[in-house]
């Protein structure tokens, strides 16, 4: 029977033996499904569960860091507890996406990306966690503000040099998790996920930016702070309300010394005090002399800053010291009264000898507009700003104030340009040329457009200017590209009002001119290697110069501002093609400038 029942014909039925029933193909195909599905279900919500433990590791880990962050911004040390719990959470997300079926998911074509964008943020965060954060706690240990700055107006040395091997552990992590998050999938059809690995990489990046110019600095300031013997600096505070290349003329200026850490800033006195030169302070080469010989700039104080590029000024007012007085500084620093006034912000109001309260609300007013209304005798005037400066240098190197607000201020200082610091010291120059104290005109290729104003008319109208630039790029094609730079300028000047040394017109005395108006001298550096293809003012051609400056081609011509007047400049440039993000420096005046960048995607030629 039994080998009936195995060799039984496939088409003959088979028989039931008493009340049971045959199985059916079909639900065989069902349970050899179910067999393989209930796995992968399994697997399934494991994945999700997984996922949804990691995003919420995750998320902890960003709350832990947003508190540290408030608690770094206050000047404090983290406790142990709050490092401890970021590092949990981060160590639980990147374990949890270490798993070997974690692992195996992300080698899926397409479908892996995800798990693997999401283990590399995790072992990013984890990694920040372990080492970044601990040396910045270091960092904050040896580099305390408030252990650097000494109460004599001083700066200790010894924590600087001892900030600068943290400062590169710091650095090397940051440019390692950068680069990892870097290479990470940037396309996982998750758009969350995706913006979360660019905010991280552009995070790291600027992290990584920030901590290489700290220790530029840690490594550049003991040198300049008179490290191994005293240092001596011209130290000029220029006024923008009346326009120069690096900001503006230069009022008042003193010499600033530091000895081992310790500062003192004495000589103040008036741009009176420098006469001018029958034979240039300078030799700045043919391009300068061709460019600015005609406002006798190595010759004449008042113009010593036309050009943009700080370095040329700063050799040009040392020059005046030395033959003023024989002595050979070891560089210049320049910084304006909108620089006082966010210094001021920091470090509190100031008395002035008369009982005048200096403050960051009126400094900027009661320097560039109401000194040249309440006094209307030059001396006195240029009296009460060397009063100004005395006060002010006094208490930023004598007074009690908070030095983590101090320094913040002095690196928004250097970000707006009115902070600018050169050495006569190769070596430390090559440092600062890499930070934005260095006032640099870059000899670099790529787009760049900076629209610098000197005042051409001799008054303190500049205060009332407003500028807004708009920088045009074409596509590229066969290797260069279109370019349009519109120039807006703005005179808002009161048409009565002003004394008469604020709206003089020494430019033209021989006509008469409307109250308020002025002239100044406008110059567009552009692009290395731009051609110039054309000018309108105000919808009429405009015939422009055109000279060489620190390789950049220099446009410049004199314009004409009527009080209320608006006037608009239209350069029209040819320019290589450059894959390289547009540059458009701003001048520091009064006003801020508004600039808009406009750029149309371009690949350099092969």
């Amino acid at each position: 029977m039994r080998a009936e029942l195995l060799t039984h014909r496939a088409d003959e039925p088979e028989q039931a033996a008493g009340p049971t029933k045959r199985r059916r193909p079909g639900r065989r195909i069902l349970l050899g499904a179910a067999a393989i599905l209930l796995p992968l279900a399994a697997l399934s919500g494991g994945v999700l569960l997984q996922a949804r433990a990691v995003h919420a590791h995750l998320s902890a880990a960003q709350q832990d860091v947003a508190r540290l962050a408030v608690t770094f911004e206050r000047g404090e040390t983290p406790s142990e507890h709050e490092l401890a719990s970021l590092r949990e959470h981060t160590g639980a997300a990147r374990r949890a996406t270490s798993a070997h079926w974690w692992t195996a998911l992300g080698e899926l074509p397409l479908a892996g990306r995800p798990f693997r964008t999401v283990h590399g943020i995790s072992v990013a965060a984890d990694e920040a966690a372990t080492q970044v954060l601990p040396d910045a706690v270091r960092l904050r240990e040896v580099a305390d503000p408030a252990r650097i700055m000494r109460q004599d107006g001083g700066v200790e040395l010894e924590r600087l040099a001892a900030a600068d091997p943290v400062l590169a552990r710091i650095e090397t992590s940051l440019q390692r998790i950068g680069h990892n998050l870097t290479a990470l999938p940037d396309a996982t059809g998750i758009g969350r996920l995706d913006a979360a690995r660019a905010g991280l990489t552009v995070q790291a990046a600027r992290l990584a930016r920030s901590a290489e110019s700290a220790r530029t600095a840690v490594r550049m300031l003991p040198p300049v702070l008179g490290e191994s013997g005293p240092r001596s600096y011209f130290f000029a505070f220029q006024t923008n309300a009346e326009a120069r290349g690096t900001g503006g003329l230069v009022g008042v200026f003193g010499i600033l010394t530091a000895d081992h850490g310790r500062i003192t800033v004495h000589d103040l006195s008036s741009d009176d005090a420098l006469t001018s030169t029958p034979e240039p302070v300078a030799d700045l080469g043919p391009d300068f002399e061709s460019r600015y010989a005609g406002g006798d700039s190595t010759r004449l104080m008042a113009n010593s800053n036309l050009s943009a590029h700080f370095p040329y000024a700063a050799q040009i007012w040392t020059g005046f010291w030395r033959q003023k007085t024989g002595q050979q500084l070891d560089g210049a620093i320049a910084t304006d009264p909108v620089g006082l006034a966010r210094l001021l912000k920091a470090t509190g109001p100031v008395w002035l000898p008369g009982g005048e309260q200096l403050t960051a609300a009126n400094a900027v007013a009661l320097t560039e507009s109401t000194a040249y209304t309440r006094y209307t005798d030059k001396s006195a005037r240029k009296g009460f700003l060397i009063q100004v400066a005395q006060s002010v240098t006094e208490a930023l190197l004598h007074g009690r104030h908070d030095p983590v607000a101090l320094l913040r201020a002095l690196h928004q200082l250097a970000g707006d340009g009115r902070l600018q610091v050169w050495s006569t010291d190769p070596h430390t120059q090559e440092a600062l040329e890499n930070t934005e104290l260095a006032g640099s005109v870059p000899q670099q290729n790529g787009p760049y457009a900076a629209l610098v104003v000197n005042n051409s008319a001799g008054n303190k109208l500049d205060y009332y200017l407003d500028r807004s630039l708009r920088y045009e790029l074409a596509p590229c094609v066969a290797g260069m590209r279109e370019s349009l730079i519109r120039v807006r300028l703005a005179n808002n000047a009161p048409v009565s009002g002003l004394p008469e040394y604020v709206r003089l017109r020494s430019d033209d005395r021989t006509h008469p001119h409307a109250p308020g108006s002025t002239r100044i001298w406008v110059s567009l550096y552009a692009t290395v290697g731009a051609q110039f293809r054309g000018a309108e003012l105000d919808g009429r051609p405009l015939p422009m110069s055109l000279e060489t400056e620190r390789s950049h081609p220099v446009l410049a011509s004199e314009v004409e501002l009527e009080p209320s007047q608006v006037r608009e400049l239209v350069i029209h440039l040819r320019e290589p093609a450059s894959a390289r993000s547009p540059v458009v420096p701003v001048q520091p005046l009064v006003r801020p400038q508004t600039t808009q960048v406009v750029a149309a995607p371009c690949q350099e030629p092969n």
